[in-house]
């Protein structure tokens, strides 16, 4: 029989291992669907491998223009949430937006650094955009911190908004710190990706480390935006700058 102290050890660390169990099937249904569909080990991957960061913008992205329903059969409107981004208009989600559990982002920490208010405060759309981006379980943050476009501004969130187009790298590696000094978690460059719409803000990653890519390829709007957002099939784990 193992001695009093021991067995007192591996009965603790037996109610831990239930916990830790319960909370990731929580998780995986809440985000991933069944248990069954998405097994349990694959959320244990972040304390396993050298952790990994996918950064997101979110209008052109995550997002698609409002009523191109007929335009972008992949996308998803939310009828019951405004996105007042470009004029404004009922939420359409992109591929991705609705998808990033289908990518290799599942097994990432998840931020967004956008040009954008992502709806403004207490908005549904920043609930909305929450949600699919897995919850705090993968941004570990609630908080959308408003940097009023200053590119020296220290982040204190992995949700950043208002970010200055062309100095959105500089919003991501502020970031890195706040995942280092405050989640303790520090990823090297080369595991972290950045998607958005606009050429400029993916080229201005060059020499950072870091990888961006361009998505919303196919489908463009006005200007150098994009228009039905991203695709799953552009949210890959290259390495270096990719633009369209």
């Amino acid at each position: 029989a193992a001695p009093p102290a021991r067995g007192l050890r591996l009965r603790r660390a037996a109610a831990v291992a239930a916990v830790v169990a319960s909370i990731g099937a929580v998780m995986a249904l809440a985000w991933h669907g069944t248990p069954s569909e998405q097994p349990l080990r694959d959320l244990y991957r972040y304390f396993a491998e050298e952790p990994c960061l996918c950064v997101f913008d979110v209008d052109r992205t995550l997002t698609g223009k409002q009523g191109w329903g007929w335009k972008c059969p992949k996308n998803k409107e939310i009828p019951w949430v405004w996105d007042n981004a470009y004029g404004g208009g009922k939420l359409m989600l992109s591929d991705i937006g609705q998808h990033l559990a289908e990518t290799f982002c599942k097994q990432c920490y998840h931020g967004v650094v956008t040009a954008g208010q992502a709806g403004g405060d207490r908005s549904n759309e920043r609930g909305e955009l929450l949600n699919h981006l897995g919850g705090t379980y993968y941004t570990r943050s609630d908080w959308w911190h408003n940097v009023w476009f200053n590119e020296h501004a220290e982040v204190q969130s992995s949700l950043v908004i208002q970010a200055k187009n062309g100095h959105k790298q500089d919003s991501v590696i502020s970031m890195l710190r706040w995942w280092s000094r405050v989640q303790r978690i520090d990823f090297k460059r080369e595991h972290v990706h950045f998607f958005d719409d606009i050429r400029d803000n993916c080229q201005a990653f060059e020499g950072t480390g870091m990888n961006a890519r361009q998505v919303s390829c196919d489908v463009r709007g006005s200007g150098d935006h994009g228009g039905c957002g991203g695709v799953l099939s552009e949210v890959v784990a290259d390495k270096g700058i990719k633009v369209c």
